[in-house]
Order: C-alpha cells, then sequence, then structure tokens
C-alpha cells in the first residue's frame, strides 16, 4: 500500500486544486531552511509541480508553526531540527489558497538525511550558487529571506 500513496496524492492533486479554486480557503505552512556547511538541503515531492523547495507542510489545528517546521523537517528528511529561527513569513495564493507560510532556518553540523520516499522523490545540498532553475516561487521567497 506504501507504494502506492503517490500514485493517489497525484490522482487527487486535481480534485484538490478544483476545491481550493472554488473555496479558496485558509491555510498556514511552515518551512525550514536547513543549511549545513554553507549549503542548503532542498527537496523534490512525489507530488504536485516537482519543483526543487524546502522541507515542510502543512500546519496541524492548535500546532504551532515552529513545531511544524521541525516535524515536517523530521517526517521528511530524517533530520531533527532542534533550534531553528524565524526568519519571516509570506502570503502565497499561487494555488487559490489563501496560504501564510511561516519561514525558519536551521544551521546543523550532520549532512546525513534520510527521505521519506512516499512523499519526497529525492532532496539534494546546493549551495547558494547551485540552487537549480526548477526551484519553486516559494523557495525563491524563503531563498530572500534567508540571503538578505
Amino acid at each position: 500500500m506504501r507504494h502506492l500513496l503517490p500514485i493517489i496524492y497525484r490522482a487527487i492533486l486535481p480534485v484538490r486544486r478544483l476545491y481550493w479554486f472554488l473555496v479558496r480557503p485558509q491555510t498556514q505552512g511552515a518551512k525550514c531552511v536547513i543549511e549545513c556547511s554553507g549549503k542548503v538541503l532542498m527537496i523534490r515531492n512525489t507530488y504536485g509541480h516537482q519543483r526543487w523547495t524546502f522541507p515542510g507542510g502543512k500546519i496541524e489545528r492548535g500546532e504551532e508553526p515552529l513545531h511544524a517546521a521541525c516535524r515536517e523537517a523530521k517526517e521528511e528528511t530524517g533530520i531533527e531540527v532542534t533550534t531553528p529561527v524565524f526568519i519571516g513569513s509570506f502570503f502565497h495564493t499561487p494555488e487559490h489558497k489563501r496560504d501564510t507560510v511561516y519561514c525558519y532556518y536551521a544551521n546543523i553540523t550532520n549532512p546525513r538525511f534520510e527521505i521519506d520516499p512516499i512523499e519526497i522523490l529525492e532532496a539534494q545540498w546546493f549551495s547558494y550558487q547551485e540552487i537549480p532553475e526548477n526551484t519553486s516561487p516559494a523557495a525563491r521567497k524563503i531563498l530572500n529571506l534567508v540571503y538578505q
């Protein structure tokens, strides 16, 4: 069943996008820029646009953005982020949701990660000069928060 989840995610995405277009829900997400030795860890999800972005996701009901950023980083990359620093937030609407994204930064010393293959297609360390062309618009906004 686990191997079917990425297929299911991709299959229901058009339905979710239609719902977001019709309802325009207000959502909140958290992202974490994880840096090690001058490089940032970027991921590509198994679903959606599959552009490079940062670990993160939806903030659950009653959850603090800081906790969500740490939880998502752990779930997606296996990295335990213990003391991330808030670097800012922005309002994001490309998928028709009214999404507030809270952004955090963490510097770690061990570059080892282990992706969740159901949710993450690949992950890679990049220096600022190596950031891929197919980086999501949200990730570009987050990079601007980090490297202002």
